[in-house]
């Protein structure tokens, strides 16, 4: 089968970079492209306060959901407390990993509160900072959330009892086969990067897929040691070439 491609945009919040989204908005709308958006319910994090927070941000999100878009959960406040990978191992720092189950079902009730108060449905986990460990997984299973956007596989997986829909690049790029998701921090884009992503989802627009339509037409089976091989490898290139920058 051919590469296919879900796009992926973190750090949706009230006081988020407004200039640069509703560019971005509208060139998903014209190529009707439904991407992942991770949504911090109740964000604390300066870095992600940007602008003046918008009072319809919540309405905003609603008229995603309506039009197909997948919601996902994006932590609760964004703020790391432990130094903490997590099951990935790529930043030493989390908002979840390495607390216990008690404090991470108690961050994920506060967050599920908000969404609900606002009538949206969560989808799906996307963890700041790619750090969440085994224990993360099963409060999120005991919550209702069985589907994590992450991991360095070429196809969704079964793992710990949760289908992991895989996360592998931060810009497009060709790829000769499997389903790969293109992650983007759109806050601090520049005009040139706009550009660039703007181009690209024209591009790519044939082969790209909802997080819907993932979920309905793969075989989702359970993670194998060929998965886990393949998930070493990339991980082992994406940290050489984060010390070559």
């Amino acid at each position: 089968m051919a590469a296919r491609y879900l796009i992926r945009f973190d750090d949706l919040c009230p006081t988020m970079n407004w200039d640069v989204w509703d560019r971005i908005e509208q060139v998903l709308m014209r190529h009707d492209v439904k991407p992942i958006v991770a949504v911090v319910p109740d964000n604390h994090d300066p870095k992600l306060m940007i602008a003046p927070p918008r009072a319809d941000f919540w309405e905003r999100v609603a008229r995603w959901q309506d039009a197909g878009w997948a919601i996902a959960l994006h932590g609760h406040r964004h703020l790391y407390e432990t130094t903490a990978s997590g099951l990935l191992g790529i930043n030493d720092y989390s908002e979840f990993a390495g607390l216990s189950y008690q404090a991470q079902r108690d961050k994920l009730n506060r967050a599920l509160t908000i969404f609900a108060r606002h009538k949206i449905r969560v989808d799906l986990w996307v963890a700041p900072a790619h750090s969440f460990d085994a224990t993360t997984v099963q409060a999120l299973a005991d919550t209702g959330i069985s589907v994590i956007s992450d991991g360095f596989y070429s196809r969704p997986v079964r793992l710990l009892g949760a289908t992991w829909v895989p996360q592998q690049m931060w810009q497009f790029r060709p790829m000769p086969f499997g389903l790969w998701t293109v992650c983007f921090h759109h806050n601090h884009l520049s005009a040139d990067a706009l550009w660039r992503l703007a181009q690209n989802v024209a591009h790519y627009e044939p082969r790209m897929l909802s997080l819907q339509q993932v979920l309905a037409e793969y075989r989702i089976d359970d993670c194998t040691l060929l998965d886990t091989a393949l998930s070493h490898a990339w991980l082992a290139a994406l940290r050489l070439k984060r010390r070559a920058w």
